[in-house]
């Protein structure tokens, strides 16, 4: 009968035993599923995010050419033309001025108009050669000599003084 009682004992244990792994493997599954779930929602709310910038993106690079398109359209008046294909270079990463030469240029309508400033004419009076009239040389005219000289004279007569303390 002890026998039989060890037996029976045996057998319930392992009836508990086996519903305790069938519990905890049920709640792997459970946890499993839940992750799964969770890491598809953080995707999508993601993705979500993503898509949003890059319509807040989109809109504002479409603001920012308008903007630009129409202040620019007064150099290059073919560009009213092609101003479809000059939002998609923009919208590629061109800026409107850049877009607006590219398209222009490939479809062969690119006028310029000819940034030039008229000179001065010089007038010689008497003979053929240049009077060259002396005077004070601006920076960019003069050589390193010229610049320590006319440096070395200021600071004698106290200018370079006066200059650096603001007076």
């Amino acid at each position: 009968m002890e026998e039989e009682n060890e037996l029976n004992l045996d057998l319930d244990n392992l009836e508990a035993q086996a519903d305790e792994k069938l519990k905890v493997k049920n709640r792997f599954v459970k946890l499993s599923e839940k992750v799964a779930i969770t890491s598809k929602e953080r995707d999508d709310a993601l993705a979500k995010v993503k898509a949003e910038a890059d319509a807040k993106l989109n809109a504002e690079k479409e603001r920012d050419f308008y903007k630009d398109f129409s202040a620019n359209v007064s150099k290059y008046p073919n560009a009213s033309e092609y101003q479809e294909q000059i939002l998609e270079k923009v919208k590629g990463g061109y800026s409107t001025e850049d877009a607006m030469v590219a398209v222009l240029n490939k479809e062969g309508k690119l006028i310029t108009s000819p940034e030039t400033e008229p000179k001065p004419e010089v007038q010689v009076e008497g003979g053929s050669a240049e009077t060259i009239q002396e005077g004070p040389k601006t920076l960019e005219t003069m050589t390193p000599e010229e610049k320590l000289s006319a440096l070395a004279e200021a600071d004698k007569s106290g200018d370079l003084v006066k200059a650096l303390r603001g007076k």
